[in-house]
């Protein structure tokens, strides 16, 4: 009986042994430590982005979402692009940001269109323990973990000092801004008027075409219909610029009225070029989209991240637009796919 008691314990125990070794055999497989690696990369976050518009006009948030896809690729990030169709479609791009949020990624990228209408569903978003960055366009909400964007209020200053080089004496000038409650367009008019000495009796009117291009040209000819002595038109953004741009093209004072502007879209480029735009103060829309999800990724890793990442802004002119530098800003990779 003893004899067989101990022959059925040394079976159990050649039986564990075996089952051992057949478990931990992948171990001793010297691929193991890469296939652990992969497993560790292919970990991916997951990030939620809604900005202002996708197409208003195209090229601005067109080359901030080619920033988006080269950190996306770079540090393997599942993401999701929304945006309305024009800037100034609020309630649509606060229903798209409750929809990101039901989503539940781990952090949400929102460039806002609104500077407090946006606040409640940030709100909701950090409430949901979602991280949250701010791209572009800031919200007044003290809970965003990092702003990634160009200082709107430098930007208005040296718009200023461009008006101040071309204004003529005894002329009059005129501001297009975008969407009068963005964040963007409020410091750019605070900046603006900042740098301008006496503005009272010079400024013939500001008005703001909701990012639309058309509305900004239909508010030009207004303008100047109604304040012949003006001699520069300002554009705050992309969209009100160009609208200024055709407007002087269908009144047939392209040149004789002096223009400056904000951003660097295509057609704006060849309006440096043709001098219509004496001056440009242009922004780095690729570094926005890519450093904000460097700091999605890094938030995620629990890395420091600075809560306001300037991506900064540069004057241009036709004489300057060839430098090898503003070369690289102007005409960023543009994916004519997307």
């Amino acid at each position: 009986m003893n004899n067989f008691i101990t022959r059925y314990v040394g079976l159990m125990l050649l039986f564990a042994i075996v089952a051992a070794v057949i478990t931990y055999i992948p171990w001793l497989d010297p691929s193991k430590p890469e296939m652990m690696e992969k497993e560790t990369q292919e970990k991916q976050y997951r990030v939620q982005v809604v900005l202002k518009a996708r197409a208003n006009p195209p090229d601005f948030w067109r080359i901030v979402e080619q920033g988006l896809k080269m950190g996306g690729d770079e540090f393997n990030v599942n993401y999701t692009v929304r945006g309305p169709r024009t800037e100034n479609d609020i309630d649509t791009q606060i229903a798209m940001v409750r929809a990101a949020i039901k989503e539940k990624p781990d952090v949400l990228i929102l460039a806002a269109g609104d500077f407090e209408r946006l606040v409640p569903v940030c709100e909701e978003a950090v409430g949901a323990g979602i991280r949250l960055i701010i791209l572009d366009s800031d919200v007044n909400y003290d809970k965003k973990l990092c702003f990634v964007g160009t200082d709107n209020y430098e930007l208005g200053r040296k718009l200023g000092g461009l008006v101040e080089d071309i204004m003529e004496p005894g002329g009059l000038f005129g501001v297009i801004g975008h969407v009068e409650s963005s964040f963007t367009a409020m410091e750019r008019k605070r900046g603006l008027m900042d740098a301008l000495d006496g503005t009272e009796g010079r400024m013939a009117g500001l008005r703001f075409c909701g990012g639309s291009v058309d509305r900004s040209r239909r508010q030009t000819i207004e303008m100047i219909k109604e304040n012949p002595g003006i001699t520069c038109m300002v554009g705050l953004n992309e969209s009100s610029a160009l609208g200024i741009c055709f407007a002087l093209d269908e009144l047939g004072l392209a040149g004789d009225i002096r223009v400056v502007a904000c951003d660097s879209s295509e057609t704006q480029i060849q309006y440096i070029e043709s001098g219509i735009i004496q001056s440009a103060v242009i922004q780095n829309p690729f570094n926005m989209g890519y450093l904000s999800m460097k700091a999605a990724v890094q938030i995620m890793n629990g890395e420091k991240v600075e809560p306001y990442i300037n991506t900064g802004s540069v004057v241009i002119s036709r004489d300057t637009m060839r430098r090898p530098e503003n070369q690289k800003l102007l005409f960023p990779f543009i994916d004519e796919n997307q």
